[in-house]
C-alpha cells in the first residue's frame, strides 16, 4: 500500500507532459490549469478502508485515489517524467486519467458529481467501475447511449482503458464516440 516513509505530501499543477498525455483523452474538454495533484496523501487509503467497511466489502490491499473538485489526491508519488508503455509504473498514467475524469465531471456537471459518485459506489460496490469492456461499449452504442448514461466511475474507467489501449496501439474504435464527448469544450 503506502510507498515508503520517504513519500512526503506535495501539491502541484499538472506537468506539461501529463497535460500532453491527458489531451489525448480530453482534448480541450478539460481546463488543465485548474487541476492540482496532491501526492502522498494517506487519508485516501483510510477513506477507502472506512468506505469498504460501510459497504460490507472485504479490505483491499490497494491504494485509493480521491478527486474532489479539481483536486486529485493520490496516496503515492506519481511519475515526474514520462515512461514507456510496459514500464512497471506506466499504470500511474492511466490512474491519473481516471482521476482527471472526475475533475472533468466537476467542471461539466458541478458539485453533484460527488454525490453521484458516492451513490454508485454504495449501490454497486466493486462493480461500479465495470462498463463491460469493448463489447459493452458497442452494445450501449447500439442502444444509443451517450457518455453521460454511464455512471461516473464507469466514465473514469472508459477514459482510463481508452488511454491504455491508445498507448499500446490497440483498437480504440468502440471508445471513440464516448471520448469525443469528453473532448467537447469545458
Amino acid at each position: 500500500m503506502p510507498e515508503t516513509t520517504t513519500c512526503k505530501p506535495t501539491t502541484r499543477s499538472l506537468y506539461t507532459w501529463e497535460i500532453d498525455e491527458a489531451y489525448k483523452v480530453f482534448a480541450s474538454g478539460l481546463i488543465y490549469e485548474r487541476v492540482r495533484v496532491h501526492e502522498c496523501t494517506t487519508w485516501t487509503n483510510t477513506l477507502d478502508r472506512v468506505g469498504r467497511k460501510l459497504k460490507s466489502m472485504p479490505p483491499a490491499n490497494v491504494n485509493n485515489a480521491v478527486t474532489l473538485l479539481n483536486h486529485c489526491f493520490f496516496p503515492i508519488r506519481l511519475l515526474d517524467q514520462p515512461v514507456q508503455v510496459g514500464h512497471p509504473e506506466h499504470y500511474k498514467l492511466g490512474w491519473l486519467i481516471h482521476e482527471l475524469t472526475h475533475a472533468w465531471q466537476y467542471q461539466h456537471i458541478g458539485l453533484s458529481y460527488i454525490w453521484l459518485a458516492l451513490k454508485v459506489q454504495f449501490q454497486l460496490k466493486g462493480s461500479a467501475y465495470d462498463f463491460e469492456g469493448e463489447e459493452g461499449l458497442k452494445k450501449r452504442r447500439r442502444q444509443e447511449w451517450t457518455l453521460l448514461k454511464f455512471n461516473l466511475e464507469q466514465q473514469g474507467d472508459i477514459a482510463r482503458t481508452y488511454y491504455d489501449r491508445l498507448s499500446r496501439g490497440k483498437d480504440v474504435q468502440a471508445w471513440l464516440p464516448y471520448i469525443e464527448e469528453f473532448q467537447k469544450s469545458a
